[in-house]
């Protein structure tokens, strides 16, 4: 079965949370048994996700406050209804519903870990947009020579999507490193990363600005 956990990695370590598109597809595909919650759970899903737009479109602290005010009581008013449907109600146990039911209430623990911390979304599909290139190219990567070849082939791959997280062009970043790498201290090859190149390359090209427009014409 596929996971549902994925984890936001930080300085507080690995915290795990659920993605709710998981979830909404599980209840998606119970057609049948208790409609009017399916549809009600579907709805406030829905809710949840408008809610998101909304958090990601505001600051870091304007997010958190949509998250905790808005967010967490439709998941606590989830949590409250499905505990009872799950527990009250009569529900044949290998229904698509029943699936539902149980696999919403195993993510209980998580459903509102993403709440607390700014930078965590509610489902996973950054990255999971981010692999798909590597998935659809899989048999690809059987052909990487060696177990360090493909450790090697996984950091460079690292390095090209993290590039596109910051907007920075890929083959641009990569070939300017590999140009500079031999010659750069060793001490200092953090300043190689794609945030620090990002920060230097454009420092650079705002001295040489100052300088063109210096000359005298």
């Amino acid at each position: 079965m596929r996971d549902s956990r994925p984890v936001l990695g930080g300085a507080e370590g690995e915290i795990p949370r659920s993605t709710q598109l998981h979830i909404r597809r599980k209840f998606f595909d119970a057609e049948s048994g208790d409609l009017p919650l399916r549809d009600w759970v579907l709805r406030k899903i829905r809710y949840l996700f408008m809610l998101e737009r909304v958090a990601w479109a505001r600051s870091a602290e304007e997010r958190l406050r949509i998250r905790q005010e808005k967010e967490a009581p439709i998941i606590d008013e989830l949590i409250q209804k499905i505990k009872d449907r799950l527990t009250k109600g009569r529900l044949l146990p290998k229904s698509k519903l029943r699936e539902a039911l149980g696999y919403f209430c195993g993510l209980i623990p998580y459903l509102k870990n993403y709440t607390q911390h700014v930078f965590a979304r509610m489902d996973n599909n950054v990255a999971e947009r981010a692999i798909r290139p590597l998935t659809i190219g899989r048999k690809n990567w059987l052909f990487f020579g060696s177990e360090d070849g493909g450790e090697a082939g996984a950091i460079l791959l690292s390095f090209v999507q993290i590039c596109r997280g910051l907007g920075i062009n890929p083959r641009e970043y990569l070939e300017d490193v590999f140009r500079r790498l031999m010659g750069h201290n060793a001490q200092k090859l953090e300043e190689l990363l794609p945030d620090q190149w990002f920060l230097s390359r454009g420092a650079s090209q705002k001295n040489q600005r100052v300088i063109f427009t210096r000359q005298p014409g």
